[in-house]
């Protein structure tokens, strides 16, 4: 017997079950079956075309209906499905998906080179802090208050931040709050004071200060002439004379090399894109170096602060020596200087950089 003439053997005797209301005795007298035989089928049937006992009761119904609906009928409990979905429409979550990216494209263009508009054609300067960690127990306060307060009193010297405004540990990294003596909320309250006695042109988030996600308290205590970004930025200095003027900012830059701290930056300015200054913070050491880039017809100046952390645990369990100077870099950009070499002088000491600046402004009429 071929696996066809078996299943419509099987079709019939079913088919004759259902036509008999289930009735296995008159079945079998009917087929000439025993009832082991016919319980064999009826099994093997259903098992080949998924039927279930509730599709066997609407099949003896004469009735043709979807499984669910038939359930509910058979049901003494009925459950309406609701009428309206929780679910975003898919069209519409699409079009709401590509309408954000639309958007995010064309600020994310914008911002790749962020203009900046100086209204004046005298020499300005800016203040880069390295890694202020603020509620640390050996954060450089005597150091930190002074660079504060000759921001505060140079004229035309403007602040900015590197990163890392607050230890803000998470994770495994928590267990190192049992040497803080700084709450949590004092944390944030020490934050907002530096930005306000700074008054920064920029800030950046460093990885420290990325590790509050989304809810980071910092971005809600900048104000409108105020710029923050995750990680880094890239400036164009816009002078009433014309004069352009590029800094890529950032946290850090890419690469490491014991021999060269600025490997990073060198390599940025290489192969990524074409500033007067490349600086940084991250690794609690500083240096400076001014190059010239013939492929990039361009001078510039490679940077990185220290920062305001002393005695770190990390740095003296991994035989780091722990520098003493460069706790914040000063810029000083002349709009009105005849070649590249002299467009921008940096300085390891906020200090002397402050007094270059009145010096330079009294003497650029």
């Amino acid at each position: 017997m071929s696996r066809n003439t078996n299943y419509s053997v099987l079709a019939e005797t079913y088919n004759t079950f259902i036509e008999n209301n289930k009735d296995y005795d008159k079945t079998c007298k009917q087929l000439g079956l025993k009832r082991c035989t016919l319980n064999a089928r009826i099994h093997k049937y259903r098992k080949q075309n998924d039927i279930n006992a509730y599709e066997d009761e609407a099949n003896s119904m004469g009735k043709k209906k979807p499984y669910q609906q038939i359930k509910e009928e058979l049901s003494e409990i009925i459950i309406p499905s609701l009428k309206h979905g929780a679910d975003e429409p898919i069209e519409e979550l699409i079009d709401r998906l590509t309408t954000n990216f639309k958007r995010t494209k064309l600020h994310e263009d914008e911002k790749r080179w962020r203009q900046v508009n100086v209204n004046t054609d005298k020499p300005i300067g800016i203040a880069w802090l390295g890694d202020p960690h603020v509620d640390d127990p050996y954060c450089d306060w005597v150091t930190l208050r002074r660079d504060l307060k000759i921001i505060k009193n140079t004229k035309g010297l403007y602040g900015a931040s590197l990163g890392d405004h607050t230890n803000n540990w998470v994770g495994r990294l928590s267990r190192l709050y049992e040497n803080h003596t700084v709450t949590k909320a004092d944390s944030w309250r020490l934050v907002e004071w530096l930005i306000r006695e700074m008054d920064p042109i920029l800030l950046i988030a460093g990885n420290h200060d990325m590790w509050s996600g989304n809810s980071d308290p910092v971005k809600w205590m900048m104000r409108k002439h105020q710029i923050y970004e995750k990680w880094q930025t890239r400036l164009e200095l816009v002078f009433p004379n014309e004069k352009k003027v590029k800094i890529f900012a950032s946290h850090d830059f890419p690469g490491h090399s014991m021999w060269n701290p600025l490997h990073g930056q060198m390599k940025s300015a290489k192969f990524l894109s074409s500033a007067h200054l490349y600086i940084a913070g991250h690794k609690h050491n500083w240096a400076l170096q001014q190059i010239e880039l013939p492929e990039n017809d361009t001078c510039c100046w490679l940077a990185r602060a220290r920062g305001y952390k002393f005695y770190d645990e990390h740095a003296i369990r991994y035989g780091f020596e722990e520098q003493r100077y460069g706790h914040a870099i000063c810029t000083i950009i002349n709009p009105q200087a005849t070649n590249e070499t002299d467009l921008m002088l940096c300085f390891s000491n906020l200090e002397e950089g402050a007094e270059y600046l009145k010096w330079k402004r009294h003497k650029v009429k």
